[in-house]
């Protein structure tokens, strides 16, 4: 029997792209040799998303501080300028006010279980999204709750264990198959894809909205 929902952040509830991104991608071009934003943005997701798998449990970081790290680690490679705390408070302005989705609204009223919101995002920067947003998630399981990351499956572990939910007993929405469907794949629980059609994968389910999910509950 199902009893929840744990669904992803951002790029699943919220847009990846905002004002902010773009204000911090455009800061980054006038500080930097590179004047293609989408190889800066490459290189320091690349590099976010090596040290995410580096500060998993005792090794835990905050990810504002990975972010700083990131920013610190491309700076020779593309001649960036400037306080990198600068650039991931920009960051921070992007993980609080990104806009929803036009179905999360109406996935939030429809939905008839409760809903967890697992991020790697700090938790303080996902509340103050919900709260602007008007969203009211059951809860928030980040990176600081469980000190892992997304794909580490340690954090579905311990959201599970938080919860007081066995796998069978709660579905996973996400965005990336990479970091989210590996995750929830590998502690057994049912994960659904998000806005994508061509994922050869016979345990992973693809739906186009959030509505979709509730034809399978």
């Amino acid at each position: 029997m199902l009893k929840a929902i744990f669904i992803d952040h951002m790029g699943t509830l919220v847009y990846e792209q905002s004002e902010w991104l773009e204000k911090l991608m455009d800061m980054c071009v006038q500080n930097s040799n590179v004047k293609d934003p989408q190889k800066i943005a490459d290189l320091w997701y690349q590099k976010h998303d090596e040290l995410l798998t580096k500060y998993n449990g005792d090794n835990y970081k905050s990810e504002y501080d990975i972010s700083l790290e990131a920013f610190e680690c491309i700076k020779d490679e593309i001649g960036l300028q400037g306080d990198s705390h600068q650039y991931c408070d920009l960051l921070v302005q992007h993980w609080i006010h990104s806009p929803a989705y036009d179905d999360s609204y109406d996935f939030f009223a429809q939905c008839p279980l409760p809903i967890y919101i697992i991020t790697n995002n700090d938790i303080r920067y996902v509340e103050e999204s919900m709260k602007k947003l008007e969203l009211e998630p059951k809860g928030i399981i980040s990176s600081e709750t469980t000190h892992y990351y997304k794909p580490a499956k340690e954090m579905f572990e311990k959201a599970l264990e938080i919860t007081k939910l066995k796998p069978s007993e709660a579905v996973y929405i996400g965005d990336s198959y990479n970091k989210d469907m590996q995750s929830a794949k590998a502690v057994g629980m049912r994960a659904f894809l998000i806005g994508h059609k061509d994922i050869n994968d016979p345990e992973i389910t693809c739906i186009e909205t959030l509505l979709d999910v509730f034809e399978y509950l």
